[in-house]
This record gives C-alpha cells, structure tokens and sequence, in this order.
C-alpha cells in the first residue's frame, strides 16, 4: 500500500470538496442559459418562483452528492483525502441541502402567496396532486429525520433507521423535481444530468444502506484473543478466515461482531434513549484504529469500555466471528512530508500510534518523539512494548505525560524539550479539546498549519464531545447526544426565514 506525502493529501482534499461545489452549481449554470432571465424575473411571482426553482435544482443536487459522499466508497474517500474529511463534508452537503430546499419551499410559498394566501396553502394538501404532494412530504420527512438526528437522544439502531430514511427522502423529492412542470422543459441536458446525479445518488444509497450486506466488501476474522488490559480497556486480537486485511500503519477499520454474547445489555431508563430492543449491540459496525504492524498475520484493535458497545465487547468470546471493512485513513507516519514528528496521543489515542510504532524498520528514515498523555501514568497501556522499540533505535523516544503529576502537554513544553518547532511534523490523536489546545498553541508557536496533522472526525457533534467512547471518533451513524447552539440557532433562523418569506407573499399578493 503506497503512502501519499502531506502535500499530496492536501492537494487530494481540496479536490473532493471543490468538485462538490461545481457539481451542486451545474444544473444552476444551465438553467441561468436556457431561457431569457427577463422572462424569468418578469414580476413577484415569477421571480419568487424563479429563485425558488434555483434553489431546487442546487438543493437536489447536494442531497444527492451527500448520499454519494456518506456511502463509504473508497474512490470518494480518496477525492477527500481521508474518511474524516469525507465525512466533514457530507455534513456540510446534508447542510446545504436542507438550507436549500427549505429556501425552495419557502420561495414557492411567497411566490404563490402574491396571488393568494389560499393559493400557497393549496400547494401543501394533497389536492395539489402527486407531485407537488410528494415534495411536501418529502420537505416533511427530511424536516423530521433531522430533528430527531439533532434534538431526540436516539439508541444506534433508531439512528441508524433515521439516517437511512433519508434515501427514501431523497426518491420522493426526485420525484418530484423531475416531474414538476418546468424541469423537463427547461434544458434537456440540464434534466440528463439532474437524472444522472441523482441516480448516483440512489445507487450509492442502496449500496451502503439497503444492499450493504451482499454489495459491501467485508472480510472475515475470526476472533483469539480477548486481552482485558485493565477495568475498561481491551484488547481484541483477531485471526483471518481467508485472505487477510492489507492496511497502513495508523488506518483503522468498521468492525461487526455477530455475537449472540453482546446482546441483552440492561437498559436504563434514567437514559432517555429512544431505543428499539434497547441495549442490542451485536451486529454494529463501530470504527477501531488497527494497531497491529502492517503485514502482521493477525489484526488487533484496542477499545475503551465508556459507551453500550464497548462495554460489551468485554463479554465477546474467543472463537467468536468478526466481519471488517476497510481499511480506511490516512493519518501516518508515513504519510507526511518531514522526517522531524513529534506525536502526541491522548490517552486511548495511542491506538494508531501503536500500529506506527511497531511498523517502524530499521531503515525508516524517521525521528520521532513521542508523548504519551494519561491521566495516570498507569493507564499508559502498552508503555513496556513502546519503551523496548524505542530502546532499540535512537530515532524514537517515547516520554509518559501524566496529568497528575506533569500537569497537560503544551507547545512549550514540546520547544523546550525539542527546540525549533517550525520544521517539526505534529501528528495529535486524542480527545477533540487536546487536539485544539495543541493546535492553537503550535500554531501560535509558529508551526505551519499543514505540519499539524489530528486523526478526528468532527463532522457529528455529539453533546459534550465528538469523539466516542470507543478509540476513534463516533462515525457517522453514530446517535448524536444534543446539538450545538449553531445548530440551533441556524435551525430556528430557517424556520423564521419560511415564515417571514411566506407574510411578504401574503403582502404582496394583498396589495396588488
């Protein structure tokens, strides 16, 4: 498996989202020539509606492009350079979708409303016919999925429920953009390509969602180990049954236990989860940084009991069956452009560490110092092992940092231990308020923002933290456990954009 050097990925990651945006625009572009815009904008009518199509036609396209982009496909994965960008941006496309089509909705409301209030309020009854109908419900639908995503505290199962209704979202909102009067009249290379798009987007809906068990490439373990390190950590070692998995040291991969043993966990109602046979963890697909050496015969992961899954996979037998998927990711070692790191794991974050430290040859043209963080210097699990390679190779220093005794690791601590910063690589794993401290203080140190490499996934923000219990961030079907006051607030701004857009109509529509 090649590496890609940091100014590759870089380059990489700035493609995915480009393309996002020139992809979201095209059916704009094409709708802006194929008719005189002073036929389109001819009075309050038709240019509410004409704003109101554009912003269909944008909207349709990201919602489409999102379900491309949360489909885990590895040729989409690598247009981002990495999982955690991908994901990042299929918030940001799901985001835009909503604000999109919620300005559709509120647009063709206003416009109808210059008419009549009567008028605009026909369009959302079923008497307006199938395809008007089937855009409201469809407007209804993804209205609600993402105020249960947001607002309602959802066990995996239902999360998982709720995301997929999505897909169903989108065929009714299809639907109804290519069969909506005018669509199909305005440019037929403009209605190929909407068709084209949102095929995609159906396809790769069904791929991950519907069809996910037969279509996604999954490979079998079989699992021999059950290593209980302590009272909350494990380590699970697991044999293939088949060809092994290639991966780089620091990818991780989706693992599934199909384990009757990780069922019937106790449910709480003290929670306030919305569950469906609460407590049920087995079959999940829950993402662990890999941190056996590359070309190992086995695959070992490390899990921390915080959340339901990780606690019940303390009770997973020996013998028992794995399925795994990936591998994905591109933080590494090896991925980066200068020879100078500085790693920093935060606790349970040394995982990806791990698999780079035991992957290390002696011709590795590498110098690394390595900071380990622990709350106590006796969590530091695995600290022996690391401690033997470093004594091995003068290239690697490993140094224990216990936040009871050292207090937490800063930008001038790093200087004064390594000097100039400036030319050092920084790659962080640890929980999302470490991975900012470090980053504000080093950049404010004078390392460059492309030498600060962090392995996190910050496109679902759940509660207090975006980072699960397990060793990576929550992926993306993973329950959200509150919203952020943005969210909030952009929430309620679009609801209050419907309304005051609608009483405008009304005005106008009274006046004339």
């Amino acid at each position: 498996m090649t590496a890609i050097s940091g100014a590759e990925r870089a380059s990489v990651a700035r493609l995915g989202p480009t393309l996002l945006v020139l992809l979201c625009a095209a059916p704009v572009v094409a709708w802006l020539f194929a008719v005189p815009l002073d036929e389109r904008f001819a009075g309050s009518f038709a240019a509410l509606t004409s704003l109101a199509v554009l912003c269909a036609y944008a909207g349709t396209s990201a919602f489409a492009l999102n379900l491309v982009v949360g489909a885990r496909l590895r040729v989409v994965e690598r247009l981002f350079g990495g999982l955690d960008r991908m994901y990042r941006a299929h918030r940001r496309t799901g985001e835009a979708a909503f604000a999109l089509l919620l300005g559709h909705v509120a647009l063709v409301l206003a416009g109808r409303a210059t008419l009549s209030a009567d008028t605009a309020l026909d369009l959302l009854g079923p008497a307006a016919g199938f395809t008007v109908f089937a855009g409201v419900l469809a407007f209804a639908g993804m209205s609600v999925a993402i105020g249960l995503t947001l607002f309602a505290r959802l066990g995996h199962e239902v999360f998982v429920y709720v995301q997929r209704s999505f897909g169903f979202v989108f065929l009714l909102a299809t639907y109804h953009a290519l069969t909506t009067d005018g669509t199909t009249h305005d440019s037929g290379v403009m209605t190929g390509y909407l068709t084209v798009l949102a095929t995609a987007g159906i396809a790769a809906f069904a791929y991950r969602s519907v069809l996910g068990s037969i279509l996604v490439r999954r490979r079998r373990y079989r699992v021999r180990a059950v290593n209980r390190l302590d009272e909350v950590v494990t380590e699970i070692v697991m044999e293939p049954v088949g060809k092994p998995l290639q991966h780089a040291a620091g990818q991780f991969v989706f693992v599934s236990f199909p384990s009757l043993d990780l069922r019937a966990l106790e449910l709480s109602l003290e929670s306030q989860v919305l569950a469906i046979r609460a407590g049920e963890v087995r079959g999940q697909f829950h993402p662990f940084s890999i941190t056996s050496a590359p070309g190992e015969d086995t695959l070992r992961i490390t899990v921390k009991a915080l959340g339901d899954y990780t606690r019940a996979l303390r009770r997973l037998e020996e013998g028992a069956e794995a399925l795994v998927e990936g591998p994905f990711g591109s933080f590494s070692h090896e991925s980066v452009e200068g020879r100078r790191q500085i790693w920093a794991a935060g606790g349970i974050g040394v995982t990806p560490f791990l698999s780079m430290a035991r992957s290390l040859r002696p011709n590795d043209r590498v110098s690394v110092d390595f900071y380990y963080c622990v709350e106590h210097e006796a969590e530091a699990h695995f600290l022996d092992e690391l401690q033997a390679i470093a004594a091995s190779r003068e290239d690697l220093r490993v140094t224990v940092v216990a936040r009871e005794r050292d207090g937490f690791l800063t930008a001038k601590r790093l200087a004064a231990d390594t000097g100039d910063l400036t030319m050092v690589e920084v790659l962080v794993c640890g929980p999302p308020a470490m991975i900012e401290s470090l980053r504000t203080q080093l950049l404010a140190e004078g390392v460059a923002r492309n030498r600060f490499h962090a392995e996190e996934f910050s496109f679902a923000s759940v509660g207090h933290s975006s980072r699960s219990s397990d060793d990576r961030p929550r992926p993306p079907l993973e329950p959200r456990r509150g919203v952020s006051d943005g969210q909030l607030i952009a929430m309620l701004a679009g609801l209050a954009f419907t309304a005051v857009v609608f009483a405008v109509g009304v005005v106008i529509g009274g006046s004339l």
